[in-house]
């Protein structure tokens, strides 16, 4: 029979040394959508930190979600001080244009997206003419429909 104290020492497991599984995803979580969906386990986004521009206050960049105070006002890009899309509404608003509730408008930096429907070619371009000319914008992008 053998005796017990002749037994092999117990090697180290790799994750033991060399800290391999410290970055990996619990048992049975993926942090890729595409292997979650093809092994059939959840999917958990990385929970990395998003950062916001700086306030008017303070210099450099912030984490998002953080708490802020009332005497905060976040800098807008380009110096303005109304985001492009509230410019946009307003300029819209206080034109002789009859769109109405059938066209919506977003932005994005210094672009512009109009989509919709309108009643002819002459006021697609008279709402692409009005927001082309808003300052701070480099492009608009046209996605109305003309009924007929």
């Amino acid at each position: 029979m053998e005796r017990r104290d002749d037994l092999p020492e117990r090697q180290p497991l790799p994750s033991e040394d060399e800290g391999d599984l410290v970055d990996e995803p619990a048992t049975g979580e993926s942090e890729d959508p595409l292997v979650a969906s093809q092994e059939g386990v959840p999917w958990v986004p990385p929970s990395e930190r998003v950062v916001r521009p700086a306030t008017a206050d303070e210099e450099g960049a912030d984490i998002a979600g953080a708490a802020t105070t009332d005497e905060e006002q976040l800098e807008f890009e380009n110096g303005e001080d109304e985001p492009l899309l509230v410019r946009a509404l307003e300029a819209l608003r206080s034109s002789d244009v009859t769109a109405g509730d059938r066209i919506q408008v977003d932005a994005a930096g210094s672009t512009i997206w109009v989509r919709g429907q309108v009643e002819s070619i002459e006021v697609a371009d008279e709402i692409l003419g009005i927001l082309g000319d808003l300052p701070g914008v480099t492009e608009v992008v046209d996605e109305l429909d003309i009924p007929g």
